[in-house]
């Protein structure tokens, strides 16, 4: 194999080093030992590892040295605006949310110290382009192999280290402000939707620690508010109260009967706790519901300030219009904002490594079948087989991998993906290069179990954008859709074997075949 430049510039030691330090750094060295240098070690690291990967769309348009210092040059260029600026620091916090997970970049000069990294890359390029190409030997052909998609992981798994969820915890009345507490501090609003400014760490003796579940409006007492959160949820269960834990009852009789004044819809509450991975992996549940609230006199009327969690607030004006509210305060760096309720395609990475998986068992039984069918010999048989088994077992600790390094990335779904194409890549490979099936029809069985794959995951996009609206239909219509999708492969692969075992017991019919 005639590995092209840019791909052996990923896989150069260098490249692989630097990515390997980059997602222990983030993901190890940072929790275990914080601090100035592990802070700065990730930028040295992906100032290494980005003009590589980069590179691989350049490479894409043949572009040789012009391509390499345009990836470089782009990525110091870029570093430099999401440091210097607070609107590439906004840019780059979106742009990542949707790579892997909700994010947030801050804009730090002193970060910049890092740029001479790139230096090491340009040299790194320097060297594989005046090597002479990689032997075709299998151990470079791994080499290429491995590097490639353990580089593009480390950068779309890379996070920045957190040890709590930034939370809305309790909201309060002190004096003509309103009070929060988030992320174990204070701060206090005239208007509770904004303006937040940092109160002193040691607050005065009128705030307090307690929180209230219930109360009524100061112009009528028979008109009361509770949270959906309250202490009686078990939040042991996977899905509390059915989902129902962003929210706000009403009652106008002084709490003998009650109504849903404002809710995030239980159907959706899943794809929004998704949107907010917990350090570490630890499931929260309990943060991602409405914990406290507030009701005060305004002008015209009465105004409800709810403390959401993770989901910052929930405000109903005088008017009785509900909105969903975020705090943001730039001094700090506290940045806590509502999830949507839709975004295509977004935290599903579970469910796409699943789909890998269901590919790869489709590949499989595919295989068996085909060969099966052709009658050949036991040896072929296994070499059509055995690989995929051997694959399908490594794709177990493969993807505990992934996990674990992109435990604070939750479900995001850049990470999974990237694994599950590369997984599915060398399967298609593996079915390619057997021999008890002829190719073209071996192509026809690799498209059938990539159409179960994708045929699992379909309902999960849907999901992601509404349809369906609940999590647990999707799973449903996505088993039945993989389960036909598996008696397409059978029935593909019978046919890809149906003609073979006459071909091998026949060779002078298979030279006649030929010359047809």
């Amino acid at each position: 194999m005639r590995a092209g430049v840019f791909l052996r510039w990923v896989a150069h030691p260098l490249t692989v080093g630097a990515t390997a330090v980059l997602l222990l750094n983030d993901h190890v060295f940072k929790q275990a030992w914080p601090g100035l240098v592990t802070g700065k070690l990730s930028d040295v690291a992906g100032l290494v590892v980005a003009p590589a990967v980069l590179g691989l769309l350049f490479g894409l348009f043949r572009a040789g040295r012009i391509g390499a210092a345009a990836a470089t040059l782009l990525t110091g260029a870029g570093f430099a605006w999401v440091k210097l600026t607070g609107t590439g620091a906004e840019v780059a916090s979106a742009v990542w949310s949707v790579v892997n997970g909700p994010s947030v970049v801050l804009a730090d000069p002193s970060d910049l110290v890092a740029l001479p990294a790139l230096g090491l890359a340009w040299w790194t390029w320097r060297r594989v382009a005046q090597a002479p190409p990689l032997p075709d030997r299998p151990a470079h052909q791994l080499r290429v192999i491995f590097a490639v998609p353990f580089a593009v992981l480390a950068v779309a798994a890379t996070s920045a280290p957190g040890y709590t969820l930034p939370s809305v915890y309790s909201v309060q009345l002190v004096g003509d402000q309103v009070v929060i507490r988030a992320d174990g501090r204070f701060y206090g609003s005239p208007s509770g939707a904004g303006d937040w400014t940092p109160l002193p760490e040691t607050p005065p003796g009128a705030l307090s620690e307690r929180r209230q579940f219930e109360a009524c409006a100061p112009d009528d007492a028979a008109h009361c508010y509770r949270v959906h959160g309250d202490p009686d949820v078990d939040f042991g269960d996977d899905t509390p109260r059915g989902g129902r834990l962003l929210g706000v009852d009403e009652s106008t009789d002084t709490g003998r009967t009650w109504h849903t004044a404002w809710e995030v819809p239980a159907a959706r509450w899943q794809f929004v706790k998704r949107q907010h991975p917990f350090p570490g992996g630890v499931d929260r549940p309990d943060m991602v519901a409405s914990v406290d609230l507030l009701v005060r006199a305004v002008s015209g009327g009465h105004e409800v300030i709810v403390a959401n969690g993770v989901e910052g607030l929930a405000v109903r004006g005088a008017d009785g219009t509900w909105r969903r509210v975020p705090v943001v305060v730039a001094a700090t760096g506290l940045d806590i904002r509502p999830a949507p309720l839709t975004g295509f395609g977004q935290v599903i990475g579970d469910d796409v490594s699943n789909a890998g998986m269901i590919t790869l068992l489709a590949l499989l039984i595919g295989m068996w079948v085909a060969a099966g069918r052709s009658r050949a010999r036991l040896g072929h048989v296994l070499v059509a087989v055995l690989p995929h088994v051997f694959l399908l077992v490594a794709a177990i600790p493969v993807t505990g991998a992934v996990v674990f390094f992109t435990s604070n990335s939750g479900t995001s779904t850049a990470p999974k993906l990237v694994l599950a194409l590369y997984l599915v890549g060398i399967g298609a490979g593996l079915t390619m290069a057997q021999g008890a099936v002829r190719r073209s029809r071996a192509a026809v069985v690799s498209a059938a179990a990539v159409v179960t794959g994708l045929a699992f995951l379909g309902p999960f996009l849907g999901w992601t954008v509404g349809l369906p609206a609940a999590r647990g239909t999707a799973i449903q219509l996505g088993l039945i859709l993989a389960a036909g999708g598996l008696v397409l492969v059978v029935a593909t692969a019978w046919w890809a074997g149906r003609d073979q075992g006459r071909r091998v017991a026949d060779p002078d019919r298979v030279v006649l075949d030929q010359h047809r």
